[in-house]
């Protein structure tokens, strides 16, 4: 099991261009840093299925994200609550699900 502290801004970036490129930092409304990713469905529920699936490998991983639904635009944010940040694991899920956008 990944060891779960937050990253340092630096091993951020590393991990992401290393391991999901596709992936931007942001900060939440507590200033508590996440990365995320955003999928833009052509319809509705072919946006709910994408969902359905993130939660599939979330639930199966036991790591899950936040997920951001608007009509269309889903948008998926990890970071680790306890860490108060981004962790390894949150590096690892982002890549683990990447193929599924």
């Amino acid at each position: 099991m990944v060891e779960k502290i937050a990253l340092t801004e630096q091993e951020l970036e590393e991990k992401l261009k290393e391991m999901a490129p596709e992936w931007k930092t942001g900060k939440n409304e507590k200033g508590v840093p996440y990365i995320g990713r955003v999928h833009h469905a052509s319809k509705f529920m072919e946006g709910i299925a994408f969902v359905g699936k993130i939660a599939e490998a979330a639930e199966d991983n036991n790591h899950h994200p936040d997920i951001i639904i608007n009509y269309k635009r889903i948008t998926i944010r990890y970071w680790t609550h306890t860490a108060r940040g981004v962790t390894l694991a949150d590096v690892q899920m982002a890549e683990k699900i990447d193929p599924l956008f």
